[in-house]
């Protein structure tokens, strides 16, 4: 396993149903100990997650957005590890701004 150069911030918006829970587990087993994990309850939202929320065009929960480039939504079908390849396989597959 490769690990990344720098840390990467991943946050997740979750409303604490089943699915939510195994993504958010999901991360947390696989990311390395300099990446910073965040997660949201859309179940409290105030104005700073509300900007958010509108930002990054959540739709659905859960929702992963790592590094404010890339953003996965459900949870991944995928195992979860830090390393650089695995973070550009991510930013390639899912980014951000991909149009719907």
């Amino acid at each position: 396993m490769q690990i990344p150069t720098k840390g990467h911030v991943i946050e997740i918006f979750s409303s604490g149903c089943p699915l939510c829970i195994d993504a958010i587990n999901i991360v947390e087993l696989g990311k390395c100990g300099s990446c910073k994990l965040v997660v949201y309850d859309i179940n409290k939202i105030d104005e700073s997650l509300k900007k958010k929320i509108v930002k990054y065009k959540i739709k659905a929960v859960p929702t992963i957005i790592i590094d404010g480039e890339i953003k996965i939504e459900g949870v991944p079908d995928f195992p979860w590890f830090c390393g650089d390849e695995f973070y550009r396989m991510l930013k390639e597959k899912f980014p951000l701004n991909k149009n719907h």
